[in-house]
C-alpha cells in the first residue's frame, strides 16, 4: 500500500480477532502483507481461544504481526478490546478475520478521518467474496436498538453509495476505523456485548459525544458473508441480538428518549415473548385468561408466586428456563431452542447485566455534548416488522398509544431494506 501525503502523518493500529479456521489468516492478514512495510501501521491479532493455535500460525506466517493470546472465547466485542489494549496507534482499525482489505483500504480510512478532523470514525464498506454484491454501505437503526445493513445482498451497482465525509449512524464493525482517543473518552466497545450491535453503540456514543461517524467508502473489504455468524448457530445469536438491542438502549439513550420510547420498548420486546409462546406446540393449553374456570387457580400458583418472590425476577427467570428446558414432569411443558426461550433467555441476560448497562450509561452523560433528539432528527429511528406478530403489533392501538408524538419515527417494511437481488 503507497501511503498518501495525508494517511502517513498518523500511526495505525489494525485489529484481527480471530477465533476458529485457519483458512481466516488467509483472508484478512494476508490482505494486508503489504503493510509490513510500513513503520506507522502495526497489525495485531487477537488468537480469542481458538483451539488450533492460530496465533502461533499467524505468527509462524506472518512474523510482522503482533500476537496476543487470549485463553478464553471473549467475543468479538472482547477481542477487539483486549487487542486495543496492546495497540499502540492513533488510529484503530478493525477488519474481520472473514474479510480481505483491497490495496488502498488503510488510506482510505485514514484520508477520509484526515479531511473530517471534527470525526470520530469512519465506516469501510463491504462486498461480497467476489465483489458482485453489497454488504455493508451504511446502516439504520430501529425504535428498540436492532440495526440493519441497508441493501444488503444486493447488486453493487444497485446500491446508492454515500460520498467521502458524509455522516452515518454507526460504522460496521468488521469495516472501520475510529481515532484512539475517541475510542477511550466513549468507552469503546461494551466487552460484555460478547458480540453483535457493540458497532451500533458505539456509533450512538460517538454521536452523544459530539464526533460523529462518517463514510470511507472507497475503504473496501470483499467479506465471506455470515461465515462468523453461521459457525455460532442461528439461536445463540438469536439471543445476543435481542439481549443487546435492549443494552444498548439502556445504556445509551438519554432521559428524554428514554421517557419518549422506553414503554414501546419494553411492550415490544414483552409481547415478542408472547407471540413467540403462543406459537410454540410445548405452550399450548397453557397461555389464556389466568382465572378462567377456576377462580382460585390451579394448585401451586401461590408457591409460585413465592419463589418470584424469593429469588427475585431475574432469578425467577433462571429458574423458568431450568425448569422449561430439562426433561418435564407430567403435563408440564418443555421448550425446544426456539424463539420463546431464546427470548426468555435474552430477558434473563438483560437483568443479569442491567447493572452494567447502568454504568455505561452514566459514564456516557458524563461526557454527553449532542441530545438523542438531535441525533435521532439526523438518523430518524425505524419500526420494522421482523419478527412473528410484530406486525399486527405496530399498526395496533395499543402501541400507537406508546409511541411519542414529534420524534422522529419511519416505518419501513423489511423487504425494502434487507431485499435481496434476483440473480
Amino acid at each position: 500500500m503507497g501511503a498518501s501525503g495525508v494517511a502517513a502523518a498518523v500511526k495505525a493500529s489494525v485489529i484481527i480477532v480471530v477465533h476458529a479456521g485457519r483458512e481466516r489468516l488467509d483472508d484478512s492478514v494476508a490482505s494486508l502483507a503489504g503493510l509490513e512495510r510500513r513503520a506507522d501501521t502495526e497489525v495485531i491479532v487477537v488468537d480469542n481461544g481458538s483451539s488450533e493455535a492460530l496465533g502461533e500460525e499467524a505468527r509462524r506466517r506472518f512474523p510482522w504481526v503482533h500476537v496476543v493470546r487470549e485463553e478464553t472465547n471473549l467475543g468479538f466485542a472482547g477481542g477487539v478490546c483486549r487487542g486495543v489494549e496492546v495497540a499502540s496507534g492513533e488510529v484503530l482499525l478493525l477488519l474481520n478475520d472473514d474479510a480481505a482489505a483491497a490495496p488502498e483500504w488503510l488510506d482510505a480510512h485514514l484520508d477520509a478521518l484526515a479531511s473530517r478532523p471534527e470525526a470520530a470514525a469512519s465506516a469501510g464498506r463491504l462486498v461480497s467474496w467476489d465483489g458482485s454484491r453489497n454488504d455493508f454501505v451504511r446502516g439504520v437503526v430501529t425504535f428498540d436498538a436492532h440495526a440493519f445493513q441497508l441493501g444488503q445482498g444486493r447488486h453493487i451497482e444497485d446500491v446508492a453509495v454515500p460520498e467521502v465525509g458524509e455522516p452515518l449512524p454507526f460504522a460496521c464493525g468488521g469495516n472501520l476505523a475510529v481515532r484512539r482517543a475517541d475510542w477511550d473518552l466513549v468507552g469503546g466497545f461494551d466487552p460484555n456485548l460478547f458480540a453483535y450491535f457493540e458497532d451500533v453503540e458505539l456509533g450512538w456514543r460517538l454521536w452523544a459525544a459530539g464526533r460523529p461517524v462518517i463514510a470511507a467508502p472507497s475503504a473496501i473489504a470483499r467479506h465471506r458473508g455470515m461465515t462468523t455468524s453461521n459457525a455460532f448457530g442461528n439461536y445463540r445469536r438469536g439471543v445476543l441480538f435481542e439481549r443487546n438491542a435492549l443494552r444498548v438502549f439502556f445504556a445509551c439513550a438519554d432521559d428524554e428518549h428514554r421517557a419518549a420510547l422506553g414503554a414501546a420498548v419494553l411492550v415490544t420486546f414483552l409481547h415478542r415473548l408472547a407471540a413467540f409462546a403462543a406459537a410454540d406446540p410445548a405452550m399450548a393449553g397453557v397461555l389464556g385468561e389466568p382465572f378462567r374456570g377456576d377462580v382460585g387457580g390451579k394448585p401451586g400458583h401461590g408457591e409460585r408466586r413465592r419463589e418470584v418472590n424469593r429469588r427475585g425476577v431475574g432469578g425467577a427467570l433462571r429458574h423458568l428456563i431450568s425448569r422449561v428446558t430439562r426433561s418435564p414432569r407430567e403435563g408440564e411443558p418443555c421448550l425446544d431452542d426456539g424463539l420463546l426461550l431464546m427470548q426468555l433467555q435474552a430477558a434473563e441476560g438483560f437483568l443479569q447485566g442491567l447493572d452494567r448497562t447502568t454504568v455505561r450509561r452514566r459514564e456516557l452523560e458524563d461526557v454527553r455534548r449532542i441530545p438523542d433528539r438531535e441525533i435521532l432528527a439526523r438518523f430518524p429511528r425505524l419500526i420494522v416488522p421482523a419478527y412473528t406478530g410484530d406486525a399486527e403489533w405496530f399498526s395496533s392501538d395499543g402501541f400507537r398509544e406508546l409511541l411519542p408524538a414529534g420524534w422522529p419515527l419511519q416505518e419501513r417494511a423489511l423487504e425494502d431494506i434487507i431485499r435481496r437481488a434476483d440473480g
